[in-house]
């Protein structure tokens, strides 16, 4: 992966979601110059094949999901659940159409959740990694790669895929211990 600069040419990019598409065409190196986030470029023989964000975050403890992990974390700090816990947000991830669902973006995503846990384990400490996932690619997050939903959100994932159909682009926030990677 390379980091975006101004040398990257993006015109041939184009995943299944416009937002996608034009946030990396339009706004990743606005942000990026400001230091709001890091846009990795998956690069194929010259070919923007898809690219990833990064940003930071944090986490609050009571809106967890995950009663076993939040349990484990306040057992051993004493701290309330109204304490965040530091994370690394992965703000977007996008493959282009061409190469899409033939098992590229599971293979850059792990590799990505790798480089995070490298991070945590090497360069700065954090707990979580976040998502704001669209609907249409919740099962991707929670079912491939085990994120969490909030623990509010129980009622809408019942119905996801009634969500997926009228509102594809609706999104979730979801999160990852880093423990279990």
């Amino acid at each position: 992966m390379k980091n975006l600069n101004e040398d990257h040419n993006l015109d041939d990019f184009e995943c299944e979601s416009k937002d996608l598409t034009n946030f990396l065409k339009k706004d990743a190196l606005i942000q990026q110059d400001m230091n709001l986030n890091l846009t990795h470029l998956v690069i194929c023989d010259g070919t923007v094949v898809g690219y990833v964000s990064i940003l930071t975050d944090t986490m609050k403890l009571k809106i967890l999901e995950d009663k076993e992990t939040k349990d484990k974390i306040l057992g051993k700090l004493n701290i309330s659940e109204n304490n965040v816990m530091p994370a690394i947000k992965i703000g977007r991830f996008a493959i282009d159409k061409r190469y899409a669902h033939k098992g590229l973006g599971n293979h850059v995503f792990r590799n990505v959740l790798l480089s995070i846990l490298d991070i945590s384990q090497n360069i700065v400490g954090l707990r979580f990694i976040t998502v704001d996932a669209y609907a249409s690619a919740f099962g991707f997050y929670v079912d491939k790669n085990k994120f969490k939903y909030l623990k509010n959100d129980q009622k809408y994932v019942d119905d996801i895929d009634t969500i997926i159909k009228k509102d594809p682009e609706r999104s979730f926030s979801l999160y990852k211990d880093i423990k279990s990677i």
